[in-house]
């Protein structure tokens, strides 16, 4: 993000619309990966204002979220509309750019009317197409926020990764924007090392990869994992390894940042004739060894999984090596529900 030298002490997020807990999670997760002590305050179900304030890690968190449409830096609040546009000048827009007011709250006519003002104060030229800078005005229940982005609108490119697009397809592939957010939620930076051990078609590594992780896959159906190698070749992604193991056994691995995956169950899946709770009980003690977290830095294994696995009962079974900081439920039909539970190492 990039915009005249200025500095600001908040940043505001707006969600997508999906009615779920998952979208403000993944927002908080992200947030906490780049600035761990961030104060973090949801305004409504999809304002979400912070105190990370470096603009260069509050572009990271907005192109990286899947559930987040805007991301910005904190301009300004009050309950006026017009006042909002009082800490806008020309210093904030660069000369010969283009801009426009968006918000998922607020009148076309009520951004019109921001948008001139912001327009008799910069010079800037209004494109609501294809603008530099994008203006994002909305409320909250003290008043309004006005926050700036200086790349435009966000843009989503779902349907080129969606799985029937990539070279190996199975029915139990995850969606990239779901594959996304469980990446994000285990709070792993780019250049860190990043681990799906059951990661079928690839779907978690292909998103891993794009946001520049250190990618490790680990697949125990010798066919499958040539095919995620194959999803990963098709998009010229890079990744560190495809790794043919059991990872409920044991994890092939000695350090990893951090780890999110989908365990398999259902048809669609490949068990090996296990029980999917005998699976995660395994996995989570393998899981243990590769993941030692310290005071200065936790680590934080996402694991997907049918709600009725008792997880709560697993960590306390298995040693209390994981504490499940939150979970979050999405129905997929009335015999399934999922859940994705993030767990937090606990130090060693």
């Amino acid at each position: 993000m990039k915009t005249n030298a200025r500095s600001f002490k908040e940043s505001v997020f707006v969600l997508s619309g999906e009615e779920l807990t998952l979208p403000f999670g993944e927002i908080r997760s992200l947030i906490l990966t780049y600035l761990k002590d961030s104060k973090i305050q949801k305004q409504n179900e999809r304002i979400v204002t912070s105190s990370l304030s470096d603009l260069d890690s509050i572009s990271k968190v907005t192109q990286r979220a899947a559930y987040c449409r805007f991301g910005g830096a904190l301009i300004s609040k009050s309950k006026n509309i017009l006042s909002l546009a009082d800490q806008v000048d020309k210093d904030l827009v660069q000369e010969n750019r283009t801009f426009a007011v968006d918000s998922i709250s607020l009148t076309m006519a009520e951004c019109g009317e921001l948008g001139a003002k912001i327009k008799s104060k910069t010079d800037a030229r209004v494109s609501l197409e294809n603008p530099d800078y994008v203006f994002q005005v909305e409320a909250i229940p003290e008043g309004l926020v006005l926050g700036l982005s200086s790349q435009g609108y966000k843009k989503f490119h779902w349907r080129t990764r969606r799985p029937r697009a990539r070279r190996f397809f199975l029915p139990s592939a995850i969606y990239p924007k779901l594959a996304r957010a469980l990446v994000n939620l285990s709070r792993v930076k780019e250049g860190e090392s990043f681990a799906d051990p059951f990661c079928g078609t690839g779907s978690l590594l292909i998103e891993s990869s794009l946001m520049g992780m250190r990618s490790i896959g680990i697949e125990i159906t010798r066919w499958i994992s040539r095919g995620a190698a194959l999803n990963l070749k098709h998009f010229t992604l890079p990744y560190e390894s495809i790794i043919r193991a059991d990872s409920s056994n044991s994890l092939p691995l000695r350090e990893i940042d951090g780890i999110a995956t989908d365990v398999p169950y259902g048809r669609a899946s490949s068990t090996k004739g296990k029980k999917t709770e005998k699976i995660m009980e395994e996995f989570l003690s393998s899981a243990s060894s590769c993941m030692r977290s310290s005071s200065s830095r936790k680590k934080y294994l996402v694991i997907m999984h049918p709600s009725t696995v008792d997880i709560k009962e697993m960590i306390r079974n298995q040693g209390n090596s994981f504490q499940l900081q939150e979970q979050h439920l999405l129905y997929v039909h009335r015999n399934l529900t999922r859940a994705i539970s993030i767990l937090e190492r606990t130090a060693a």
